[in-house]
């Protein structure tokens, strides 16, 4: 999906049961991030840890919550924390409802994303 000039990889997560909801593939962010509202709507409880965080959206100290069961297609990933954030609303026809980064993502070594069939490869654990 192209949005403000940039071509993003988006992937269907399951958390908690509940969705897909769609993330953007997000190399650059430390920690991953889930919408706000989405959030709110699957139950994600609040750690009370505030974490300080920096992007295109601005600086400031976001809440961190807890994710026990979230998965990508098949793949179920670890239980871990995320920061949650008010990504706004949807924008071009779609949204973003969350980012897989690096702290997600580097779990699997590497991964591959072909941008013309629109297809992810995870390497088996």
């Amino acid at each position: 999906m192209e949005q403000g000039g940039r071509t993003l990889a988006f992937v269907p997560v399951i958390i908690e049961g509940r969705g897909p909801f769609w993330f953007a593939l997000d190399t650059g962010a430390s920690t991953s991030v889930v919408d706000e509202d989405v959030a709110d709507r699957v139950g994600l409880e609040r750690t009370g840890e505030r974490r300080s965080v920096s992007g295109i959206l601005g600086t400031g100290e976001v809440p961190v919550a807890r994710v026990d069961r979230w998965e990508v297609g098949d793949i179920r990933l670890d239980p871990g924390e995320v920061t949650v954030i008010d990504l706004g609303p949807p924008r071009g026809g779609g949204g973003i409802q969350g980012l897989l980064g690096s702290d997600v993502l580097s779990a699997f070594g590497s991964i591959t994303v072909d941008y013309d069939d629109g297809v992810l490869t995870i390497p088996a654990p």
